[in-house]
């Protein structure tokens, strides 16, 4: 059965036109662009008749190229964007924590975050992760964060979330399975704050089912803690059998930086003391 064509070398003509510079060539009398010399008609056989059909000549080819590039690379973001959104909730002031931001003022730890970007395949390969330990305010959490955007920008799905989220959503779901499932589906899980959780049974129980769902998926963790190395290799069993987990599946990273949050407060207090003093005059 033959195929109407007409309407289909219609539909090319219209979205490669022909244009008051384009030519026709003396030796061929095929149609060729003004602007890239290339021809814009070409002869073939159609059920054993020539015909004479449209192609898209260099220029137009090139165009249509580079349009379709763009059209993926947004798409490919609109992607990212819904993976950031979905890794941090939305308006989390954490997703603006990039390597671009970094202060400088811990190298070695940034050094450190990058090379773990750098050789994720790798580290993700072997589900090891990384255990940032340091006190408040040194950049555990920033540090986690730019790993956390860098991977997203590389089309890896990352989560960020903190234990006492994860609760909060298991208490509010019926099938808890669920909800240790999806965790462990992402290629790398951010958990932040490890330790700052309620004291409780539950909890512990919560903490270890989490970090034994990605050790048995292979899967790779960051954590953030406040705690010490020392709390890590003492305490009660519930807690040992937790960190001795944490220990086998991520490299311990000792975070030594400046109490930035502290140096923030500050200075923002010092700023809001001299606007209140120079409010309205004498």
């Amino acid at each position: 059965m033959k195929i109407d064509l007409e309407p289909i070398i219609a539909a090319a003509k219209t979205a490669n036109p022909q244009l008051p510079e384009d030519y026709r060539d003396e030796g061929t009398g095929l149609l060729f662009c003004g602007k890239c010399h290339t021809p814009k008609e070409k002869n073939v056989k159609l059920y054993g008749d020539e015909r004479i059909v449209p192609v898209m000549c260099r220029c137009a080819s090139e165009k249509y190229e580079a349009e379709e590039a763009a059209r993926r690379e947004a798409e490919r973001q609109r992607r990212i964007e819904r993976r950031r959104e979905n890794c941090f909730g939305c308006g989390s002031r954490k997703a603006s924590f990039t390597f671009d931001t970094d202060d400088g003022g811990d190298p070695q730890t940034m050094k450190l975050a990058k090379g773990y970007v750098e050789r994720f395949e790798d580290m993700k390969a072997r589900g090891k992760g990384l255990l940032f330990l340091g006190g408040t305010g040194t950049g555990k959490t920033f540090t986690a964060c730019c790993i956390a955007n860098a991977l997203l920008d590389k089309g890896y799905s990352v989560r960020v979330a903190t234990f006492a989220e994860i609760a909060a959503k298991l208490q509010g779901n019926w099938d808890k399975e669920e909800v240790y499932k999806e965790l462990a589906r992402y290629d790398l899980l951010v958990l932040d704050d490890l330790g700052a959780e309620r004291e409780t049974s539950y909890m512990d129980e919560v903490v270890f089912t989490v970090v034994d769902t990605r050790s048995a998926a292979r899967k790779p963790m960051l954590v953030t803690t406040n705690l010490s190395v020392e709390d890590f290799t003492g305490g009660p069993l519930a807690k040992s059998r937790i960190y001795s987990r944490l220990y086998e599946m991520c490299l311990p990273v000792a975070v030594n930086g400046r109490d930035r949050r502290r140096e923030r407060m500050m200075a923002e207090t010092a700023a809001d003391m001299a606007m209140l003093l120079n409010a309205g005059g004498d």
